[in-house]
């Protein structure tokens, strides 16, 4: 065997090293898609109700619209309704979500509260009670054209465990948060 024959028989250290980096490369960007399909589906109906709010609240701003979004904890559903900054007293359902937005089973909204000194709590010796999925109340919170957020938090709940989307402040943070059980 001749001396050429035996040096192009395998692949030189450069050749492995890139592929390896592109393959590390590849897995990096594959690995967060990946591991959502894996995440519970209170955690997915959290995120995307926090998406859907940076998205609206981007929209806002930049269509000069108001977005008012309605929680509804009797159906466990959301709406979101728009209205131009001309006339902010005229809402009408969102040309993308017309629809109410349904969370699936056995996902619920148990509990809506809004971040103001305004809304009364009932309580019972001390303890808070949650009248809420027993009345089926719906809840209304804006976004105005200028990207303010009323503040609030939403409470979703499925068999096992309990998580809060909160607005935190009126430029639009969101906190995604689990709850402890008691």
């Amino acid at each position: 065997m001749s001396l050429d024959k035996r040096k192009s028989a395998g692949f030189t250290l450069l050749e492995l090293s890139v592929v390896i980096l592109l393959m590390a490369i590849l897995l990096g960007f594959s690995l967060p898609r990946f591991s959502a399909l894996f995440d519970s589906t209170l955690i997915q109906e959290s995120q995307k109700i926090a998406s859907l709010l940076r998205k609206m609240r981007l929209q806002a701003i930049l269509k000069n619209q108001n977005i008012r979004f309605i929680f509804d904890t009797k159906n466990s559903r959301y709406s979101i309704l728009t209205s131009k900054s001309s006339d902010p007293s005229q809402f009408i359902p969102h040309e993308k979500y017309s629809n109410p937005i349904s969370l699936p089973e056995p996902l619920e909204i148990y509990q809506v509260t809004q971040e103001v000194s305004e809304v009364r709590e009932s309580r019972f010796a001390g303890e808070k009670i949650e009248f809420d999925k027993i009345f089926g109340r719906t809840y209304q919170f804006n976004i105005d054209s200028s990207g303010f957020v009323d503040l609030f938090t939403v409470k979703l709940k499925d068999q096992d465990s309990r998580i809060t989307v909160s607005i935190v402040n009126i430029m639009g943070k969101i906190v995604i948060g689990e709850e402890l059980s008691l």
